[in-house]
């Protein structure tokens, strides 16, 4: 699923969000990623991924793990442009170059991006 904000990033899951400054992950959500928020419910705020998908980011402290997303994308040039515009950094994936980048907003916030097609070659 493509958000239509985005420079063509599909986003492929999400381990979990736990975060202590809700709204500084708003913002990188909201600023960076170009999400809306479509619900909010206690220490939970939701933003639509499209196809009946949504992320929930959770600040109640109940989450243990870091956060992990994942974005696929076709044109990889274009999707680290987006972040750099955001003023994030990016760094390329060690283990596979070519093949995909980190993305670190000035929050601290981190987005795996990899190449599409080679997403789903994967075995």
């Amino acid at each position: 699923m493509t958000h239509p904000h985005d420079p063509g990033l599909t986003f492929e899951g999400v381990v979990a969000f736990p975060t202590q400054d809700l709204e500084e992950a708003a913002h990188f959500f909201e600023h960076t990623l170009g999400l809306s928020m479509t619900a909010e419910d206690g220490p939970l705020r939701f933003y639509d991924l499209g196809e009946g998908t949504a992320l929930a980011i959770d600040s109640s402290g109940q989450s243990g793990a870091d956060p992990y997303l994942l974005f696929s994308a076709a044109d990889l040039a274009a999707a680290a442009e987006h972040f750099l515009q955001k003023g994030c950094q990016v760094r390329e994936l060690s283990w596979a170059p070519g093949a995909g980048f980190l993305a670190r907003s000035p929050e601290g916030r981190t987005v795996c991006v990899v190449d599409a097609e080679s997403l789903r070659e994967a075995p």
